[in-house]
């Protein structure tokens, strides 16, 4: 399988060095991550090829894995992580770049397609059913999330041959939401150049979505945006890397510096965590992009999935590692 934008653009020469961490490191695996505010934080499970997003039922958590890029992306989809170990459902979609549990049924984004997977019997999906597939042209989905709308949010994936240009390609560069059956696509913001993770916030009907930046020079911040309904972000010509170009369009809640790569995104009350795959940390924040504060760090790899429930952070790094903790001090 080619190269996708997603690895190209996000993981760079720390992939290659990660890929590495987890032999290296031993049978008990890499150390995990310290937290800021003291709390222990647990190891959940091992050998996760690229965990790209996290969702529960539960007790159950379910990863989505993109797969090993060094083995021509084997061994991702849907992984259950339940009583310290990992274990891929076999019949879920490979390349797996977002995941998003709804009443009873999981939802899964793979490349152009969205397959819901349901019947749930604690080992295995009974069914599997794609209820939507981009048209053609479509360069595929990112992350998942349902709104308090019921319906499915989902980003849309780079087109590398036309990064930095005009994109006529299908949704591009785009946000969208259709129904929980897969009918009525459309489109809620644009001029975002990569939307990744999404998630939604309690009291707030728009999705907080991570956005990675191109590799111009001057290097431009990556993104998390509130995008709203009918709202133009402006990429390619805006990037935050120069404000007068940017004028007439709303602006992100949180810029981070070149290379930051914001990824995983969940909140917990008003607080927001977001993974920053080129620090290697997890950052906390509120609705606002303000208070920006190290969370969690430490990591031996870079770090993107993020999951939160019941007051708990989930992550997951490039050593195919899950791991959990307490966010409150």
């Amino acid at each position: 399988m080619q190269r996708t934008p997603f690895t190209r653009a996000a993981f760079g020469a720390a992939l290659v060095t990660s890929l590495a961490l987890p032999a290296a490191a031993g049978a008990q695996g890499p150390p995990p991550p310290k937290a800021a505010n003291g709390n222990a934080v647990k190891t959940l499970a091992q050998g996760i090829p690229t965990p790209t997003s996290i969702t529960f039922f539960k007790r159950t958590v379910f990863v989505g894995a993109f797969g090993d890029e060094e083995n021509n992306f084997a061994g991702g989809g849907v992984f259950r992580v339940r009583g310290g170990k990992a274990k891929r459902l076999k019949n879920s979609p490979g390349t797996v770049s977002g995941v998003a549990w709804r009443k009873g049924k999981l939802y899964v984004a793979s490349g152009p397609k969205i397959v819901r997977m349901s019947r749930w019997n604690g080992h295995r999906f009974v069914r599997k059913h794609t209820i939507y597939k981009g048209p053609t042209g479509f360069d595929g989905f990112s992350g998942l999330a349902f709104g308090p709308n019921g319906r499915l949010y989902s980003g849309v994936q780079l087109n590398e041959q036309t990064d930095m240009g005009p994109d006529t390609s299908p949704f591009a560069r785009s946000v969208v939401s259709m129904t929980a059956k897969g009918k009525h696509i459309r489109t809620v913001a644009t001029g975002l150049r990569q939307p990744w993770q999404l998630t939604f916030v309690k009291g707030n009907p728009n999705p907080f979505v991570s956005v990675l930046a191109d590799e111009r020079t001057p290097t431009p911040p990556d993104w998390v945006v509130n995008a709203k309904p009918g709202q133009d972000y402006g990429y390619p010509t805006c990037t935050w890397s120069v404000k007068k170009d940017c004028k007439g369009h709303p602006k992100p809640i949180a810029l981070f510096p070149n290379h930051s790569s914001a990824m995983g995104l969940g909140p917990i009350g008003q607080t927001l965590y977001v993974a920053l795959f080129g620090r290697q940390e997890v950052i906390s924040m509120n609705t606002a992009g303000k208070h920006v504060k190290p969370f969690l760090t430490g990591y031996v790899a870079p770090v993107l999935a993020v999951g939160t429930r019941r007051g708990f952070v989930y992550t997951g790094d490039l050593t195919g590692s899950i791991y959990r903790v307490k966010a409150a001090g």
